[in-house]
């Protein structure tokens, strides 16, 4: 049974996400579907420390993509876990044009509260507050899949 994180002790049993079969499309039902997969996937890494399904998902130029993935892994170090940070993608808008390389995509990205967590429980550091942002994200179907190619903040 799935239990959260808490000051006591890493999450349990966290569901990992599933890449829906229209995430496999290229049409902009299938962009979109693919984008709140990477984000259901970023957010279970927050969960549980585990980067590894992010690595197929996104280019390896795609700089804050390795600094989010960076920082996740930083702070599984040392008996250390995370409580929060659960994300969601509320809201996609994006143009979507078969005929272009690559796609864009406007994302409203809603994120809990971070604690980090020492061992025993204690915090490690303030927590990070919740925050509701937008980024712009970059796309590319190749070969029956989505990349997240490159990714920033809206400001």
């Amino acid at each position: 049974m799935y239990k959260p994180a808490d000051a006591s002790g890493k999450a349990q049993n966290v569901p990992v996400p599933v890449m829906p079969e229209l995430a496999r499309e290229n049409s902009k039902a299938g962009l979109e579907a693919f984008i709140g997969y990477w984000y259901a996937t970023m957010s279970y890494a927050y969960e549980t420390g585990e980067t590894k399904h992010l690595l197929p998902l996104s280019s390896p130029t795609c700089a804050l993509c390795a600094s989010l993935k960076k920082g996740i892994e930083a702070g599984w170090q040392e008996g250390r876990w995370i409580k929060g940070g659960t994300i969601r993608s509320a809201a996609i808008e994006t143009d979507f044009n078969l005929t272009a390389s690559t796609q864009v995509a406007a994302v409203q990205v809603i994120q809990e509260s971070i604690e980090l967590r020492m061992p025993g429980g204690s915090l490690y550091q303030e927590p990070t507050a919740a925050t509701n942002s937008a980024s712009r994200a970059s796309l590319r179907f190749d070969e029956n899949h989505w990349t997240m190619i490159d990714l920033g903040l809206i400001r």
